[in-house]
């Protein structure tokens, strides 16, 4: 009998709308519970096989819904602790900051690549009220599994009862400020992101399926489904790696792998080292007109600092030349002070001392004393009539200085960062040559199959939009592997690891997984992949068990004891992170 088939190639993606309607996994799983038991009808089927995958396929659900004590344990250890828990407070996270004018919007370049399109009036403050001025936008990146480990995000996302671990494709972390507090976006904009990033595939494969956009909600301790990844391929990157043991690519991908980790860390470590060496001019500050809506005051030199014929130093020194300059030095209460105008004047008129520090190059706090009461207030300086425009003129060439200046460092600094980027270009055409040989001399041998499937790593853009300010992740969820052992903990001296964080990576997958070391922890890892593991010790010190030592645990073994080498280096930097990890 003829049958109607509705086959389709290369459907359009479901929109954001469509797949809302139909990811309640916790509604559907109620409304499945809720049905009657009722006997599977079982149906003679053509491929004998097929009854013992579906077996395989019923096995792998309760192994991937099912729960024990550890579960509950793990679970009660982690919402203990704070959800993103930075393992190395002292590295604090480097972000690119952008001027944005509100009025205008702008589309803003990150060194990676990526960029971001801020529209017009974008941001609010905490009462609702669009800003006027100019705003600061802080932005960073983070690619692999040292940036996920510092960052403390965890990586794991929870639907219809099952838990997987989230492979990345790339993580933003983005906000704004004004006068150093933060902003809010407004209600109905969005700034549109495009992540460049690196996705491992096969050749054969131009965009990798399954990626989505989450967003991280800090209050509900979880990442919540947003939209799918509009993902765009725009070229290799590293070319080559599927670290299967069994594979004869295995040690061709492996040197690969590796030599192209340390390019990258010996690349990174070098144009770092650049930017030191040229320091960037400081960009001068507008100066601030008095207005007739905020509280504007005379304070006296004199009052501030004891009156001498030398200008001291530092921000005494600043200013001195200040009052110096101008005919009427005036400060005016700032907008984001907690004291009223009123009360100001009421209570502080009169007062026995005062003290004034710098907080940046517009804000200083104001310390005002009286017996047996004080106060701290944000004062900005700010002038008017003739010296507010003898301050913008001279500001007008200073800015003009400025951008020459900063053009200069650029061009300075272009020349050597491209001399930098084609040397270690070359080398890693050469690391790529050295793997398109052996590639070679597998064909000859009849392993054109073995050939055409090893996955390789490509660039891509990720395209979505940010409605909210916060973390934003690029993933797919991968369910957990099967391979599972009880673990225990230990480092080379005999001591024990006990109720504390440790760390999993598979180096096949861009994603690190957080678990609880303890007495019999349950431990899922593929055996077939290289594997990486650590935890932070007492001292802050890392201990790690690496690759070529869980490949000798045999998958036999129900229970296993890691013996972790704590490797003696003080931790400093990210760069002291990725020598011990990348060994």
């Amino acid at each position: 009998m003829k049958k109607n088939y509705d086959i389709r190639v290369n459907p359009q993606p479901l929109s954001k709308a469509q797949i809302a309607g139909h990811k309640d996994f916790d509604g559907l799983l109620a409304k499945y519970q809720a049905k009657p038991t009722q006997q599977p009808i079982i149906r003679r089927l053509i491929w004998a096989g097929a009854i013992a995958a579906s077996l395989v396929g019923i096995f792998l659900l309760f192994q991937l819904i099912g729960n024990d004590a550890f579960d509950q344990k793990q679970q009660a250890y982690f919402n203990s602790k704070p959800f993103i828990d930075r393992p190395l407070s002292h590295i604090k996270p480097t972000f690119a900051s952008y001027q944005v004018n509100p009025n205008e919007g702008g589309v803003f370049k990150y060194p990676s690549g990526s960029q971001v399109v801020v529209p017009v009036a974008a941001f609010v403050n905490e009462n609702g009220q669009t800003l006027g001025g100019e705003v600061t936008l802080h932005y960073r990146e983070m690619h692999d599994f040292v940036d996920f480990f510092i960052a403390g995000i965890p990586m794991t996302y929870d639907s219809a009862g099952v838990s997987y671990n989230l492979e990345s494709a790339g993580m933003i972390e983005i906000f704004a400020e004004q006068n150093g507090k933060r902003v809010m976006m407004a209600p109905g904009k969005s700034i549109n992101v495009e992540l460049v990033s690196n996705v491992n595939t096969s050749p054969s494969m131009n965009v990798p399926p399954g990626y989505n956009i989450y967003k991280l909600d800090e209050q509900k301790r979880s990442w919540v489904y947003q939209d799918i990844d509009r993902m765009e391929v725009i070229g290799d990157a590293i070319s080559a790696k599927s670290l299967d043991e069994k594979s004869p690519f295995y040690p061709a991908q492996k040197a690969l792998a590796e030599r192209m980790l340390a390019i990258q860390v010996s690349e990174s470590a070098e144009l770092a080292k650049l930017e030191k060496s040229i320091a960037k001019p400081k960009e001068p500050t507008k100066p601030q007109l008095a207005n007739n809506t905020d509280y504007v005051f005379n304070l006296d030199l004199n009052d501030i600092f004891p009156k001498k014929d030398s200008l001291g130093s530092g921000e005494e020194a600043e200013l001195r030349q200040l009052y110096k300059k101008y005919a009427k030095m005036l400060w005016q209460l700032s907008p984001q002070a907690t004291i009223s105008p009123d009360r100001l004047q009421k209570e502080f008129s009169t007062v026995t001392s005062l003290n004034i520090k710098k907080l940046n190059e517009r804000d200083y706090e104001l310390e005002l004393a009286k017996t047996g009461q004080s106060i701290k207030v944000l004062v900005n300086p700010v002038l008017s009539g003739s010296d507010y425009e003898k301050a913008l003129s001279e500001f007008n060439r200073e800015f003009e200085t400025w951008k020459q200046l900063t053009t200069e460092r650029e061009g300075k600094l272009a020349a050597q960062k491209a001399a930098i980027a084609k040397r270690f270009e070359e080398e890693k055409e050469l690391a790529t040559l050295k793997f398109e040989e052996r590639v070679n001399e597998l064909r000859k041998q009849g392993l054109d199959y073995a050939a055409n499937n090893e996955i390789i790593k490509k660039k891509v853009v990720n395209r979505f939009t940010a409605s909210e300010f916060g973390v934003w992740n690029c993933d797919r969820p991968l369910p957990p592997d099967m391979l599972k052992l009880a673990a225990s903990f230990k480092d080379q001296n005999g001591k024990e690891f006990t109720n504390r964080t440790a760390y999993l990576v598979d180096k096949s997958r861009n994603t690190v997984y957080q678990f609880l070391a303890d007495n019999n922890t349950e431990l899922r890892f593929n055996k077939n992949s290289e594997n990486l593991l650590w935890l932070m010790t007492d001292d802050n010190k890392i201990a790690v068990f690496r690759p070529a030592q869980f490949k000798a645990i045999n998958s036999k073994e129900s229970k296993f004891e890691f013996v972790l080498e704590s490797v003696n280096k003080e931790i400093k930097t990210e760069q002291d992170i990725r020598e011990i990890l990348y060994l």
